[in-house]
């Protein structure tokens, strides 16, 4: 099993997200086999805590599993809300937001998480049913900055879940099934179970080679229209902290509103401002803001943006 990862890696230090299941513990296993003496390997699990003892045996074994190599092992244990609910996107940001405290606090400067090319299939459809950007179509990305110490690496998203099933096998490997995977209250899952295996016997038995193959595609896309609007940006750009930008709007008025709104885009993620709940009609109301007299505009995630004295200023907070 090949994982992609950057030179020196083990050197720099890399703290891998392991919950226990079949991906996440392949991962593990051949990051160890790779990994030479006085590499620098930790694990991360978070225990939602959603299933009970069936959490905890998730957390037992994924702690004994680093132990047997000498990794050292951190847990997060999340606190409940009142009504015992989550949502898939906030479990999403306490794993991310653990995984990023902990590998700065090892002086570390990697991690890693187990999305495989399924993962990527299921994402990019995902976005699709939600109405995504072309951006979107990208799906995940094998490698990201994801904090002025942290790259967000991606190892195993060349590889199909079966492959992974296939080592494990052959390396008399075991892990943790998650029941909850099987759940269609959760749009991942009715993806997973439902449409995909619709797709592929309907449709396109290759539908999953062809969805990745888009995403390729799409993200060297992005990767071109990034270096082109760097420059753009540059320019309309007056002012940027960690909470605001603000842009000068004769700038940006010698450009089209898809231009400008492929600016606000890039602008929003450079900031770190929330994106998911983002879509093509917020998007465009920015780029309108260019060509308007002005006002002030609430977005998702406590973002505003304000417009007067020929600036526009985006912030939070």
């Amino acid at each position: 099993m090949h994982l992609l990862l950057p030179a020196d890696v083990f050197h720099y230090g890399l703290l891998a997200a392991v919950s226990g299941g079949a991906d996440s513990t392949a991962m593990l296993h051949a990051l160890a086999g790779l990994c030479p003496c006085g590499g620098k390997i930790a694990v991360a699990h978070v225990n939602h805590g959603l299933r009970g003892i069936e959490s905890d045996g998730d957390a037992e074994f994924v702690r004994r599993t680093a132990e047997e190599y000498r990794f050292p092992y951190f847990e997060h244990i999340v606190t409940k809300n009142p009504d015992g609910s989550f949502s898939e996107n906030s479990l999403r940001k306490i794993r991310y937001q653990f995984l990023i405290r902990k590998t700065e606090e090892a002086g570390f400067r990697f991690a890693a998480t187990a999305h495989t090319a399924d993962d990527q299939t299921e994402t990019v459809l995902l976005r699709i049913l939600r109405g995504t950007g072309l951006e979107g179509l990208s799906g995940i990305p094998q490698i990201r900055q994801v904090s002025h110490a942290v790259t967000l690496i991606r190892p195993m998203l060349s590889l199909r879940r079966k492959e992974i099933l296939e080592f494990l096998n052959a390396s008399g490997k075991t892990f943790r099934q998650d029941h909850s995977n099987g759940d269609c209250r959760f749009t991942r899952n009715r993806i997973r179970n439902q449409l995909l295996p619709v797709l592929r016997e309907t449709f396109n038995p290759r539908i999953d080679a062809a969805v990745v193959r888009l995403s390729v595609l799409a993200g060297d896309n992005e990767t071109v229209l990034s270096e082109l609007f760097s420059g753009i940006i540059e320019t309309v750009t007056e002012r940027q902290t960690e909470k605001e930008t603000v842009l000068n709007v004769a700038g940006l008025r010698v450009f089209s509103v898809p231009v400008c709104r492929a600016i606000f885009v890039r602008i929003w993620k450079k900031q770190g401002f929330p994106l998911l709940e983002m879509d093509y009609d917020q998007w465009s109301r920015l780029a309108e803001l260019v060509f308007s007299d002005g006002g002030c505009f609430a977005f998702p995630g406590g973002i505003s943006a304000e417009c007067g004295g020929g600036k526009i200023r985006l912030f939070t907070g």
